[in-house]
């Protein structure tokens, strides 16, 4: 089963969090991906922390990053993305736009996106999500 981790997933993984930790272990590195929009999040975070641990953190986020292959954000996920994005728009029930994004490329993959942020993601319809909290 092939899986899409979202951002707060790979910190948790960043941070050492046990049971999130096992969950990715347990997974062979074929099963598991990062949308290009993780990877923008990820490194946005570490360029944001204090100057100090700007390039602790970096390395730490490249490290992790290239354990994993990342998919792009492709036209088709654009489409999916809109598409979604209308529906959502019209019930009044936006979500973030980067999780939209992430979310298009679960769907353009008919893959499971693995979040500890169900409440947002759920509102896209025919979206597969699971959690490892």
């Amino acid at each position: 089963m092939s899986r899409i981790l979202d951002t707060n997933v790979c910190i948790d993984v960043l941070r050492g969090r046990e049971k999130v930790v096992r969950h990715l272990m347990a997974c062979s590195p074929a099963e598991c991906y990062l949308s290009v929009i993780t990877e923008f999040e990820l490194f946005q975070g570490a360029d944001r922390a204090p100057e100090e641990y700007r390039e602790q953190e970096r390395e730490k986020v490249s490290r992790f990053v290239s354990r994993l292959q990342i998919l792009p954000f492709d036209s088709e996920c654009a489409r999916i993305a809109a598409r979604h994005n209308a529906e959502l728009l019209n019930r009044g029930t936006l979500i973030g736009i980067t999780d939209l994004f992430i979310a298009a490329t679960g769907l353009r993959h008919a893959w499971t996106v693995v979040t500890n942020n169900t409440r947002e993601f759920r509102r896209v319809r025919g979206l597969v999500l699971e959690g490892w909290r």
